[in-house]
């Protein structure tokens, strides 16, 4: 399983990227919202997104930046980026984007899933962070800024990646569990990269 990312001059270019299908569902859930989006690079900004999930109302009590999105109903993307002729495994560098139907974001990187450092919130305005709710359904829109992933996170190639995209609800009257690329894993945990997909620029 590959997705191959393209690169954009602007965000009005999504609509070129290639579609992708958060529609693993996994765990225990009492919905299965469908969600999709387009992932493409922007020279020098970075990787912008677009997701969407037809969803009614969706759960949204969260505001502010690094609220707990993921027990409101949240789209995610994770992206991991092993060094040169690093193997893959959970303890790669690898950043998490979650974001409500507030625009709420919740971002982090790190090795492994302890210790993880948030992103700085100067890194915020870049990051452009949106979403429109609408009477069937609701979408987001973002940019993970390249500064951070090569400042921060100390990333040298941006070309080569793995990458899962998620829908989640951990609230238990809207419970659900979906990726892109599924994780086999007896409990919930999204902070798996063995399991992402590969990615590339093109």
């Amino acid at each position: 399983m590959e997705y191959q990312v393209k690169r954009i001059k602007s965000k009005a270019e999504i609509g070129q990227c290639a579609l992708f299908c958060v529609d693993h569902f996994m765990w225990d859930r009492v919905m299965e919202p469908k969600t999709y989006g387009r992932m493409g690079y922007i020279e020098g900004k970075g990787f912008y997104v677009e997701m969407t999930c037809e969803e009614e109302n969706p759960k949204r009590t969260f505001t502010d930046y690094m609220d707990m999105v993921c027990k409101d109903s949240a789209m995610e993307v994770f992206l991991a980026f092993p060094e040169e002729g690093e193997v893959l495994t959970n303890d790669v560098m690898y950043i998490n984007f979650e974001i409500n139907s507030n625009a709420a974001l919740y971002a982090k990187c790190g090795k492994g899933r302890k210790d993880r450092l948030k992103m700085p919130e100067s890194y915020l305005e870049i990051a452009d962070c949106k979403a429109v709710v609408e009477e069937k359904q609701w979408s987001v829109s973002f940019t993970i800024p390249e500064a951070f992933l090569k400042k921060e996170c100390g990333i040298k190639d941006l070309g080569h990646f793995y990458c899962n995209f998620y829908k989640i609800a951990e609230s238990p009257e809207v419970l659900h569990f979906a990726s892109y690329s599924p994780i086999e894993n007896e409990t919930p945990n999204f902070h798996l990269p063995v399991f992402f997909a590969k990615g590339k620029l093109v």
